[in-house]
């Protein structure tokens, strides 16, 4: 498949057309970022990424760091115009932070379009950016980037027969896109790096998430993954050549009330995220939890990725139970009230 880059200069900040859309749909989309972008992202103490979770109403986070890798995955979902707007809230808050900086040169790209890190997927693909693309110097340093990391499946709806959907997308927006030719570690995802003013991107990803959603290809969820990519191998940070072949851990603690939820009818639910991630999950009781109405889910295997992608579907299994049961509860008020 050609995936040459397709460039346009980047057009002028302000307010790009947004297509019409009569439905609304989920959406998650997860992006590639670094150590250094993941720290920014979440601020001290959470509060930025509490603030982008908060103003659009979005499910937003990003993956532990791994030792020995330079990279972490932001996931954000909700519905697909929140999605688009809180990477936007990203990108903008990155620029913010990297534009602080005392070495940064007021006519010059922003320090976050500079930086040059060991994990090969972090680094541009694209150009950076130029000052004849542009009227205005000083706008120079607002022009940011995003890394969206897609199926390959996606990736052909994307560009589109010849091109000629990333080609629209790129005229209609004022952005410059490119995918990356190579997979990303044993995955079958790639890299989507798009480019452009933080607003410009965020319409871009709207109308992405459209294309995806009217192909059926777009990911609600790690379980509800449509059936033509039900095969998914998603990317996670993992170290391509451990250091040795123990066991890696990890622990979910679920409240005893939501236990029967996560283990579903004769442990079917449960047994199906086993094999789904090839990893053992063993629920238990807490003994020594000073809190003795919890369990620990405690997940074990011997690949690093799987162990993340089981935590991270528990995760979410545990947050949609709770979701619903408190819906639940407010629909029952509103009755009685009634």
């Amino acid at each position: 498949m050609q995936t040459d880059n397709h460039e346009n200069n980047i057009a002028e900040p302000g307010t790009s057309p947004i297509g019409n859309d009569e439905d609304s749909f989920f959406m998650e989309m997860r992006a590639l970022v670094s150590l250094d972008e993941a720290s920014r992202i979440i601020g001290t103490k959470g509060e930025t990424i509490s603030k982008i979770r908060n103003d659009n109403n979005v499910k937003i986070g990003i993956s532990k760091t791994v030792p020995g890798c330079s990279d972490r995955i932001l996931t954000t979902s909700g519905e697909y115009t929140n999605v688009a707007n809180s990477l936007c809230d990203v990108i903008e808050q990155l620029l913010v932070s990297y534009n602080s900086e005392k070495e940064q040169d007021e006519n010059d790209v922003s320090l976050m379009q500079k930086k040059k890190f060991p994990f090969p997927f972090l680094n541009h693909i694209l150009p950076l950016p130029s000052i004849n693309e542009i009227k205005d110097s000083h706008e120079l340093k607002n022009i940011g980037y995003i890394r969206l990391i897609v199926l390959n499946l996606q990736l052909s709806s994307i560009i589109g027969k010849q091109g000629t959907k990333i080609k629209s997308l790129i005229e209609k927006n004022g952005v410059k896109i490119v995918a990356s030719k190579d997979f990303l570690p044993d995955s079958n995802e790639r890299i989507l790096e798009i480019q452009g003013f933080p607003n410009y991107i965020s319409n871009t990803i709207k109308d992405i998430g459209t294309t995806l959603h009217n192909d059926q290809v777009i990911t609600e969820s790690h379980e509800q993954l449509p059936q033509q990519v039900t095969n998914a191998k998603l990317y996670y940070p993992h170290l391509k050549n451990p250091i040795d072949n123990d066991e890696v851990k990890a622990t979910v603690l679920v409240p005893e009330t939501f236990v029967g939820a996560m283990l579903g009818k004769q442990g079917k639910r449960l047994n199906s995220l086993r094999k789904y991630t090839n990893t053992k999950i063993i629920a238990a009781k807490a003994t020594e939890s000073k809190d003795d109405q919890v369990y620990f889910f405690t997940i074990t295997g011997n690949n690093m990725k799987n162990v993340l992608m089981a935590e991270s579907m528990l995760l979410k299994n545990l947050e949609t139970e709770m979701e619903r049961r408190q819906e639940r509860i407010s629909n029952t008020n509103n009755s009685s009230e009634s």
